[in-house]
Parts: C-alpha cells; structure tokens; sequence
C-alpha cells in the first residue's frame, strides 16, 4: 500500500521573508552577527515595523524574536538593548567601510548585486508543494479538496472533520458522493439517502444503472493516463489520512454511527456488479483496515507501556495512588479503543476482504492479497493467526500469474523475519507441495523466480525436506536467466553445506589447517580449500544432471533442435549465474590448477592428507562439467571482471591485468591440452578457451613469439589426432581466430599449410590402399581413415582457399587430390550392404567429399572473378580444366542423390548442393554493372573470353524433375508432422501419391518436445531446398526453358500460404516486383521516400561513369525483365538486388489472390 512519504526538503514556509540569509550575503561574510538588513524591504507591510526593529540585534536577539517573551519584560530592558544597538551598529560600520570592495564579488545571475538580490522572485518555489493529482476544473468538493487543491491529505482529512461536527449528516453525504466520484460515477446521493442506511444497497443498484447507461469502459483506478498513478495515491492519501484524524481526535471513538454509516455503504459498494464501484470502495475499505491496523498496534504498544509503568508504582512502597488512578485510567482507555478497533477490522474483514479476495477482476484479488500481506505484518496479534494465513495459501493455486507471484511476495516479507519462522510452521507443513511446485512448474518465469526466493527463506528456517532441497536445486538448470539468478544464493548454500560435511568427515578444519595453508599464492597446483568447494560444485551439477529430465519442463534441454549455437551448455549457464555468488570461482587459476593436477598419481603424506587428496579427486564427467564451468568463468573474468574496479584502477592498469590474465591463460591451454586432448569432449572443451584470446598482446610483445607457437602447435596437434567435428569445428575457429592478426599471419599461415600436406598426402595414400570411387571397396579401417581424412579436409577447406593445396602435382604420376575427392562422390550410389553402421559410415565419406569439393569449387570461382575483375587472362586450359571437374562433379552427385528413395541426408544435401553448384557458376555471367576494383568495368574481359561463359550451364528437365520430386516429398513431411493441410494440384500437374506416404508408427512413442523437434527439422529442410531452387530460379539456371519451364515456379507457390509464416516469406522471394508495384498500397509518405531512394541510387551512378548519355535507363532496368532479374539474383556484384529480393516479406501479408498473381 502506498503511503505518504516526508520531502527531502521542507518548502512551506519558503519565502522572501522566511529565508535566512540569501545568497549574497552567506558569500560574502559566515559570522554570526551579520544582519540581512537588505531582506527587510521584501518583508509583508503588517510585520515592517517590527521585523525592523527587532532583526537589527545579532543573530542571537533574532532568535529571540521568535520566541515568547513577555512584553513587561523588554520595556524594562529597552534602555539596555539600545545602548547594546548603537554600539552594534558602530562596530558594523566600520566593518563595511574595510570590506567595500568585497561587497562586488557576489553576484545574482551574473549581473545583480547585493541591492538588487531580493528581486529574485523566490516565493515562486513553494508552489511545487502543491502536487495536483488530476487537472480538473469543474470538480467541487471534497473531490476537488483531495485531487484538485494540492493540498496535503491531512490537511484536508481535518477540514472535512470540522464541517462534520458542524454538520454530520452533509459531511457524510460530502464523503460518500466522493467515493462515487472517484469510481467514475457522476450521480449523487443526498442527505436522506444517508439518513436511510436500510435503503444503501438499492441506491447504489440505481447509480450503477446510471454508470453503465453511460457505457463507461475506463475508470481512475485503472486509468493509463499520466495522474493514474496520482490519482490512487491522492485516494489512499486520504483515506488514510482521515482515519488517523478521526483517532487523534476521538471521532473514531466517540461517533460509533460515523462508521457504521460508512461501513454500510462500503461493503454494499463491494457486493455491486459494476467493477469501479467494487474496485473503488474495495480499496477505500482495505486502506482504512490497513490504517486502524496501524493504530491498533501503536495502542497495543502504549497499553503495554503504561501497563509496566502501573506494574512499577505498584512495586513501590509507597505507591501514589493519583499516579495509580491516572495509570489504569490510560490502559482502560487503550485496551477499548483496541477491542473497538479490533471489532471494526473483523467487520470490515468479514464483509469485504472474504468475498473480494476471490473477485473475478484479478486487480481486486491483487489489492487484498497485498492489503492481507501488510495487515499480517502490521498487527501479528490479530491477523498472524491460521484463520487468516490460510486465505494465503488458498490464493496460492489462482489462474491469473500476478496474482500467485504477489501472494509469494508477500509470503517472502513474512517469511523474511526469523521470528516468524515459528508460527509459520504449520502453513509451511501444509501448503510446502504446493509452493515446490509453484517454483519448478510454474508456467510464468516470475512465479518461479519468486517462489524460488521464499523457498530460499523457507530453508534458512529449517522447514524443507532433503527431497525438497534436490528438486530445487535442479533449477540451476532452468531455461530462465532470472530463475536462475534467483536460485543462486539457495544453490550456493547447497555447496557450503557439502563443504561442511565433507571438513567435518575429514576431522574438521583444525585437523586440516596445516594442510589446507598456502605458503605460495603463485602455486595453483597446491590442495586448498577451493578444490573441495569445486568437487561438490561438479558433483552437485553432475547428480542434477542424471537425473530424469521430464521432472523439470523449463529446464535447458540436453539437445538443442536446430544445432544453432554449441558453445553453450547448461553447465556454463549455471556457471555464469553462480560467478558473483560463489567467490572460488572467480579465481580462474585456482580452478585450472586443480584440473592440472595428477589426481592420478599414488597417494603420499600422512592419513588426513591422503584423505583429503582422495576426497577432492574428480571422476571424469565431473572433470568434463568443471572444464565448461572455466570455460564460462574465463570468459566472465576476461571480459567483465574489471568493470567492477574500474572506479578503483586507472585504465592502463585494467588493460594490464587483461594482458596478463590472457598471458597466463594462453600459457594454461597447452598443458590443458596435453592432459584432457585425448577425449574429444574433453579436448573439445579446452579448445573454446582460445576464443577468449586477446591475441594482440602477442603482436605487440614479440618475447611472447615461443607462448603463442607452443599454443599453435597444441591446437594442431589436436587438428591431426581427431576427427570428432566438435574438435575440428573448435579447432578450425582457433585457427581462423588467428588469422584475424596480421602480425601472427605468417606463424599460423605456416601451420595451416603443414596441416594440409598432412591431409594431402594421407588421401593419396588412401587411394592407393583400394578402389574409391567402388561403394564397398575398401576394408572398414581404410573407410573409418578416410571418413577421419575427409573431415579435416572440410574443415580446413571452410577456413582457407584449397586450391593450390588440391591441384598440387606430386609429379609422379598420382591423380590429383581434387580429382580423388571427386571420385569419392561416386561412392554414393546407394547399394544397401544389410549393415545400417557401414552404409552410415559410407554415407559420412560422401558427404564430407560433397561439401569439401564445394568448397573448393567456391574457392575457384572466386578466384576467377578475382583474376576477372582485374584484366588478368584467364587460360583456356584452366577454364577446360575447371569444366572437365564441373562436370565429373555434377555427374557424381546426380547418381548418388538421385539413387535413393527416401529423405536421407545424402540425398537432400546432394540435391542442394547441386543448385548451389549452378547458382555459383551463373554469377560468372557479365554484368553491366559489375565494377573492377580500379574502377575499370570487367564486362569487356569478360565478354573478350566467351570461353569462360561456357562453365555456365542449365539444369536439364530430367534433373528438375528429380530436384522437384524431392520438393514433394519434403512438402508432404511437414505437412504430416506439423497438421497442416496441403492444395490440391492443379489439371495439368500430375495427382499427389497418397499411397507413397510412409505412415508414422512411431508418433505414439515420442514425447512431445522430439514431436516439435521432428517438425522444427522438417520445416528447415523445406523452406532450406525451396530457399536454393529460388535463387537457381533466378539466376536462370532452372526452369527456363523447354517443356517444364514456368513449371517449377508455379509448382514452388502452389503451398505459400499453408504451410507456415516462414514457408511463405521464403516463396516470396518469387514474386515479380513489376506487378508488386502495381498492387502495392504505399502511402505517400513511403512513395516519396522509395524516390528519394532511387534518385540517390542513380545520382551515385552518374558520379561512377560520366561518359554514358543516359546512365538512369543502364542502371535502372525496367522491372520485371530478364535483366532486372539478373541484376537481382547476382548479390556479389549488385547489392542494390537485395532491395527487390527483400520485398518478399511485403507480399506475405497480402492475400493468397493477389500473391498468385506473382506467377
């Protein structure tokens, strides 16, 4: 409940005549005895002549100004006080002759002097006291003295207590058209209607028929306009302040009727169908409950006061009996004012809060659950009672999520105060299920994160059971960062309880003192007491983690759908929330230490020591879990960790402690590499370190030079001794990371050669070894080498050109490396072998050979747009060269996709392949805007070597028509798994097979995250195949001529808009933007600024070539033609193509007719 807060600052009384010194004067002088003669001008004319008289004695005489003092008494001192004055003044005098030229220092705005400093109009300010809840001029009343005046709430509370005793009957009235007024409501009730509390309920039922005749949809309470906020504060304002001044005056007591009265009208107001009627007087009432709750507990603490002053005169031995009187006379006086109080509250509770708290507006819940909250922590005596806590524990299982989340709140305040703990006992035995559940299952995140803070209190007081403990303890693992965080502090008592017990087991920490003392702080590889704190981290993590998942929905699931990020798991999300928490874990090097520590070797020292070594000892998935957890503390401790002592430490010192955590770290990995390098997830793990490099302190300090090879050497060794992808996907982005640095170009351009003469020379062995290109022709350990051998070469051809390293002669007569990868290929014609492991691995080397001859066909082609762009000449040997492996590829990869039968990824990745193939040697095409780098077109060289445009080629209709059955069959996949209905084709395509669609047995089977897995996959690898036959589309290698053209487009749109959001923004990338044009719906503002656009488009390309008569006709093509739709498709030479092609998502919101109009 909001109440009102004192100012920082008291402005009523801030004005010319109140300020003490200004400005000017506190400059030019501090001593007590100046006199502010020139404010004496701005006093008000009634207080002139004395002000003068009287502020002309010191400070000290001032002061006793203000005070009482008789006037028989200053008489009789005059003559005194005036001799005191002359001399005063004399002494004063001469002090401002000496300090004349003092007096033109001060200055009021630049230019005013001392004279003229009380033109400042000061009083101004004290109008900023007057904070006007809402701007209306046309209330009157009392609704206009709480919302309108800006006057402050007891002012105005005691004001209406005086028209009260004036007259009752119309301040009552005044009161309750208020309360009406504030609902929205602008009917009135009159005197009679007061007088005839009997009729309320029926009044009210007719001013609720006048409110919603006026189809009122809004009301202040929950108005979103600026003075909402002010509006409920000025409310509560008053309410509250009203009933403080009926209890310092004794109305409250005295006029019984007052508050029956308004008691009447209250809960008949709460019982109304209109809902600000119900809300309004709903939260009137709670707030005067809140109030009197507040006054019964100051009269319960002055009663036990004055009870223990009785008890103590009591106990003298002459006790005074007036004293005695006087005494019991207060504490009877308290102990009725409660009992009224106490009987107004189980009133109020009982007619309002029981049949609010389950209102159907959620809002109203909310304020009661609130108001309970404080009425339990404001008066214990009455409300801390099972009777009242189990409205709590009701509440806790409400539908709307504010609700739940504030009844936990309000749990947590209580829960807060250890000597709560005790009565809260049998709430907690009761409703603990419930509140567990409410923190791992709970549908918002801010329910759980709430719920976890109480259990976390719940905890401290002893009340959850081990069980409880471990259930919410998974939740380090819950896919909500604030769920996380919130668990942070109960996870990390979990971990020092652990500590505890395992010091206790091993004796105790006076037992292990001597041993656990570090002499050297330098010496990581030392036991200390952090390495027992990291083995029951890691074991905690790893006991969480075995555990069933389907026990915790929410939390970050194992395996991720589309593989999109890798790097983090669940472990280093865990890290990284428990970073602040848990102080080890800051210090990274402790940590790698004990990582780097032979927990192997035989055990030494006395008994305690060899328990103690036994007892840190990780097991191997618990060294895997603490190697994330570094990985995610490194990261933080390199990129954030000085942030914090940045206030503290000069930037050249932060930038140096960066420099030589980096040093230390680069110096870790190779020993980290050396001990953990053998297991691929281990070995996986400590690559991702290199990331987190700075490199450029090694280009700076060349003395560094032997750490950084030694790094690089490790990172190849590892590069050479695996083919896990997960190592060489780390390995080659450690790598990649440091080409990024000239300096260190050379060194890791000299390993990156080493690494593929290694991969090289291992393929040509291979080939000798057997025949291929033969599927089956090679023994399994000549396969299972191949498959290794490939994989490194893809990885090393995605991270640098391997051209030269591919059509590298031996000069002994050995097929290049290029033309044994090709052949590879052909081991992808499928022939099943009854061995589902073999054909997988026979499937692994293909697709390994595909994606590394792409890559160099990618590599190659660059080079030739390279070689093209400036004039060099391009041999026709190596343009017959190129053409001859083009086509050995492309006769490859057609056998071995169009060889299966089913959705294998051979088949799907084959088919993309071979589009990407075409696309990539379109954009080898002139274009009358591609530009040499000197600013030379390359079209005259490129339209000099026609031989070139022969690698150019169309896919033929046998091709398409494989390529679109694939589509077909995708097409019916996602259609099944995601529920989604698909077109009937039209009379001149061929009917869908019904028949050819596998039935799904196993759909019973599977839970229902593998069932979203399976269709996020299959929507993937449609909108993936359609994404590549579009852009073969237009880049006019498919479906442009004979029979079939025009087919495939239409065919690609028949679907748009049925199979999802994502399938449609995709298929709009067809659509033709001549006729986009014309259907389009821009306002005016957009047309503008589209010519804007386009006129800086062509401004930019007269700047380029001067020398053409009519540059806007070269550059700007009519829409819809040939060369419009080339100039689109070819995004390396014209990025002005993207602007067509991104008007795609515009035609996904227009209707299915007006999108077929694209065809």
């Amino acid at each position: 409940m909001t109440t009102r807060r004192t100012p920082l600052m008291d402005i009523s009384n801030n004005d010319v005549t109140s300020t003490p010194v200004a400005t000017g004067s506190r400059r030019k002088s501090g001593r007590a005895v100046k006199v502010p003669e020139k404010f004496v001008p701005d006093a008000p004319s009634s207080q002139q002549g004395s002000a003068s008289a009287k502020r002309k004695r010191g400070g000290e005489d001032a002061e006793n100004d203000a005070s009482d003092v008789d006037e028989e008494e200053e008489e009789s001192d005059a003559t005194v006080e005036s001799a005191a004055e002359e001399e005063v003044r004399e002494i004063r005098r001469k002090a401002k002759t000496t300090k004349k030229p003092a007096a033109k220092k001060p200055k009021v705005n630049g230019a005013a002097t001392h004279g003229e400093a009380p033109a400042v109009k000061l009083p101004a300010r004290p109008k900023k006291a007057k904070k006007v809840a809402i701007a209306d001029k046309s209330a009157e009343g009392l609704y206009a003295d709480v919302y309108t005046s800006g006057e402050l709430a007891e002012d105005v509370a005691g004001r209406w207590l005086v028209r009260y005793e004036d007259n009752g009957q119309e301040a009552l009235t005044e009161f309750m058209n208020f309360i009406f007024k504030s609902a929205g409501c602008s009917a009135h009730v009159t005197v009679d209607d007061i007088n005839d509390p009997d009729n309320a309920e029926s009044r009210i039922s007719d001013m609720q028929d006048e409110l919603q005749a006026q189809q009122v949809t809004d009301y202040p309470l929950i108005s979103k306009t600026k003075s909402g906020h002010a509006f409920r504060t000025a409310l509560i304002d008053f309410i509250d302040g009203l009933i403080r001044a009926m209890h310092t005056k004794g109305v409250l007591y005295t006029e019984e009727p007052l508050m029956e009265n308004i008691h009447v009208w209250l809960s008949s107001m709460t019982d109304s169908s209109s809902r600000p009627f119900r809300h309004t007087a709903t939260l009137v009432a709670l707030v005067m409950t809140s109030t009197m709750s507040k006054i019964a507990s100051a009269e319960i603490d002055a009663s036990a006061k004055v009870q223990r002053q009785l008890e103590g005169e009591k106990k003298n031995k002459r006790p005074n009996k007036a004293r005695l009187a006087d005494f019991q006379q207060k504490v009877d006086t308290n102990e009725k004012r409660k009992d009224y109080i106490e009987a107004q509250l189980k009133d109020f509770f009982d007619t309002v809060y029981v049949h609010r708290y389950r209102d159907i507006d959620p809002k109203i819940r909310i304020e009661c659950v609130e108001a309970l909250g404080y009425w339990i922590l404001t008066l214990p005596s009455v409300f801390f009672e099972g009777q009242y806590l189990r409205y709590m524990g009701w509440m806790l299982s409400d539908t709307h999520a504010g609700m739940r989340q504030e009844v936990v709140k309000q749990l947590s305040k209580i829960m807060k105060n250890p000597s709560n703990h005790g009565q809260m006992r049998h709430f907690i035995e009761r409703f603990r299920p419930r509140l567990v559940e409410m923190a791992t299952r709970d549908s918002e995140p801010g329910v759980r994160a709430a719920a976890v803070e109480l259990m976390d209190y719940i905890r401290q007081a002893g009340m959850l059971e081990p069980d409880d403990i471990d259930v919410i303890g998974k939740l380090i693992f819950d896919s909500e960062p604030r769920v996380r965080k919130a668990l942070v502090g109960f996870f990390a008592e979990n971990i020092k309880d652990l500590y505890d017990n395992r010091i206790e087991e091993l004796g105790g920490e006076e037992v292990l003192e001597d041993i656990l003392t570090v002499e050297d702080e330098e010496d990581f590889s030392t036991p200390r007491a952090a390495w027992i704190r990291y083995k029951s981290l890691a074991e905690s993590l790893l006991s969480y983690d075995n555990e069933d998942q389907e026990e915790m929905p929410s939390q970050i699931e194992a395996a991720d759908y589309l593989n999109v990020a890798g790097t983090e798991s669940r472990f280093t999300h865990a890290a990284q929330a428990l970073y602040d928490k848990v102080p080890d874990l800051k210090d990274w090097e402790t940590l790698a230490g004990y990582l780097l520590y032979d927990h192997s070797a035989p055990l030494t020292g006395n008994e305690t020591e060899r328990a103690l070594k036994d007892t840190v000892k990780p097991t191997e998935n618990e060294e895997l879990i603490l190697l994330e957890i570094l990985n995610a503390v490194v990261k933080v401790a390199l990129t954030h960790a000085h942030h914090s002592e940045s206030s503290k430490k000069t930037k050249a010192e932060i930038q140096e402690a960066k420099e030589n955590a980096a040093r230390r770290l680069a110096g870790l990995i190779p020993s980290l590499l050396k001990k953990y390098g053998a297991d691929p997830k281990t070995a996986t793990v400590v690559l991702r370190l290199e990331h987190v490099l700075n490199l450029s302190i090694f280009e700076e300090l060349r003395q560094d030079s032997t750490v950084y090879a030694k790094l690089l050497d490790e990172i190849s060794a590892q590069f050479n001794g695996h083919a896990d992808k997960g190592v060489l996907n780390e390995a080659g982005a450690a790598l990649l990371h440091a080409r990024g640095y000239e300096e260190l170009e050379e060194v890791t351009e000299s390993r990156m050669q080493s690494l593929w003469d290694d991969t090289t020379s291992a393929l040509r062995k291979i080939n000798k070894a057997g025949e291929i290109s033969v599927r089956g022709a090679l023994r399994n350990k000549i396969l299972t080498e191949l498959s290794h051998n490939l994989a490194r070469l893809e990885q090393l051809a995605s991270i640098s050109s391997p051209v030269d390293s591919l059509e590298a002669d031996t000069g002994k007569g050995d097929p290049l490396p290029i033309s044994i990868l090709l052949d590879v290929i052909a081991r992808g014609v499928f022939e099943d072998s009854n061995d589902e492991t073999l054909d997988a691995l026979e499937d692994e080397v293909v697709l390994s050979a595909i994606r590394s001859s792409m890559f160099y066909f990618m590599w190659k082609v660059k080079s030739l747009t390279d070689a093209v762009a400036v004039g060099d000449e391009i041999p026709d040997l190596d343009i017959d060269h190129l053409k001859e492996l083009q086509d050995i590829f492309t006769t490859n990869l057609i056998a071995a996709f169009s060889s299966r039968s089913t959705l294998d990824p051979v088949r799907l990745i084959g088919a993309g392949v071979l589009l990407d193939l075409y696309t990539l040697f379109s954009t080898l095409r002139p274009s009358k805007k591609s530009k040499a780098k000197n600013g030379a077109t390359a079209n005259a060289e490129a339209n000099g070597n026609p031989h070139l445009q022969s690698l150019v080629q169309e896919i033929g209709p046998e091709v398409q028509a494989e390529l679109t059955s694939i589509f077909d069959a995708l097409e019916k996949q996602f259609s099944k798994k995601s529920k989604k209905t698909l077109a009937e084709p039209s009379d001149d395509e061929a009917p869908q097979d019904l028949d050819s669609e596998p039935e799904d047995d196993e759909d019973e089977e599977i839970t229902a995250n593998e069932k979203q897995a399976e269709t996020l996959r299959a929507e993937q690898q449609l909108c993936e195949l359609a994404g590549k036959l579009i852009l073969a589309i237009l880049a006019q290698v498919i479906d442009i001529s004979g029979e079939l053209k025009g087919k495939l487009r239409h065919r690609l749109q028949r679907n748009r808009s049925r199979l999802g959001h994502n399938f449609k923004e995709v298929i709009a990338y067809l659509d033709d933007p001549k006729l986009k044009a014309k259907k389009s719906h821009k306002s005016k503002a957009q047309q503008v600024e589209d010519a804007r656009k386009k006129a800086m488009k062509s401004r930019e390309l007269v700047e380029e070539d001067e020398d053409e008569d009519d540059p806007f006709a070269e550059v700007e093509p009519e829409e819809g033609t040939a060369e419009d739709l080339r100039r689109r498709e070819l995004l390396d030479e014209e990025p002005e193509g993207d602007e067509g092609a991104g008007e795609g998502p515009a035609g996904g919101g227009e209707d299915e007719d007006d999108d077929m109009l694209g065809d």
